[in-house]
């Protein structure tokens, strides 16, 4: 589970947000390398402290059966350059690049609550409940209920972050958007495939009418290892149906006004690429970058509240596992 210790300016964001992203993946690289050289190798105790926290995933990248009782605890120190597709939105002020938390894991008897920690967007909020249904050598099945987007509020989008109000005054709040998916995931030697095939539901349209629709969710991860570096490069794509996709940047005739038109989005597609690295500092603190580019469909990027249909999020931060 992850606990996120927000200011007003982060609570509110926007579903295109969504930290489903496309990564700088040359520049990270050569980042991580050149880092690399000043540090001494890892002793045998910060690499078995390192494995201990490490999703499973991580480091053996092959399945495990969630039967005996187990739980981590890691403090997240982050700052994070997160740029939004919606008009206006800025971090402004340098509160806004602080994301701390709490990191909790924990399964038993098959069931687990966990974070993805072979991607920095896990780091940004995002946990996973779920349940083994199936587990075999190379790959398993899981029943699987997490967020697949946040929601925004306009009002606090314009005081806290910037937002065009000429723009944003008076949409409709847009709720966050649940799922349930069955999860397929396949390992590799050095690799982890997965995909998603979720019913998300959002919040209640101008009309009162509940919205829900299709999430699927893909994305593949290679593991790098380099001196004491764990570098994973990952790239995936992820749908949405039409209702999902209008229910955060369609304008209804009743939001319509002057300042933006009537607007009724199509199901869209978001692509990624992303670049990850932790690299163990001693016993207990571990060094973690991450950079992700998102691409979003021209459905996305024809709607009037978006100014943008590529972000470039970049984040820097510690791990203290207790």
């Amino acid at each position: 589970m992850v606990f996120k210790k927000y200011n007003s300016r982060l609570i509110q964001k926007h579903g295109f947000s969504w930290r489903l992203a496309v990564s700088l993946l040359i520049a990270s690289s050569f980042t991580f390398s050149s880092l690399s050289y000043a540090q001494e190798p890892r002793s045998q105790e910060d690499s078995a402290k390192q494995e201990s926290y490490v999703n499973v995933e991580n480091s053996a990248n092959k399945t495990i059966v969630k039967d005996a009782f187990e739980w981590q605890f890691i403090l997240d120190l982050s700052m994070v350059y997160d740029p939004k597709i919606i008009a206006g939105i800025e971090q402004d002020e340098l509160l806004h690049y602080f994301l701390p938390g709490i990191l909790v894991d924990i399964s038993y008897k098959g069931f687990f609550l966990q974070t993805n920690q072979r991607r920095s967007n896990a780091l940004l909020g995002g946990t996973e409940f779920g349940y083994q249904l199936f587990v075999e050598k190379n790959w398993q099945v899981d029943l699987i209920a997490k967020a697949y987007m946040q929601g925004y509020d306009s009002d606090s989008l314009i005081e806290h972050g910037g937002g065009d109000e000429d723009l944003l005054a008076g949409l409709t709040e847009r709720e966050a958007t649940g799922g349930i998916a069955l999860r397929y995931s396949h390992y590799f030697n050095d690799a982890l495939f997965s995909i998603d095939f979720a019913y998300g539901s959002a919040g209640d349209d101008v009309n009162g009418e509940h919205v829900g629709g299709i999430i699927i969710d893909s994305f593949y991860s290679y593991l790098v290892p380099y001196r004491n570096w764990d570098i994973y490069l990952g790239g995936g794509l992820t749908y949405f149906s039409q209702d999902i996709v209008d229910y955060y940047i369609g304008v209804s005739p009743e939001e319509s006004n002057d300042n933006r038109a009537e607007y009724t989005a199509n199901s869209g597609f978001r692509g990624q690429l992303e670049v990850y690295a932790q690299y163990p500092l001693s016993a207990n603190w571990s060094f973690n970058a991450g950079i992700t580019h998102s691409i979003f469909s021209n459905a996305v990027k024809e709607s009037p509240l978006v100014d943008k249909s590529q972000v470039t999020q970049v984040m820097l931060g510690a791990l203290y596992v207790f």
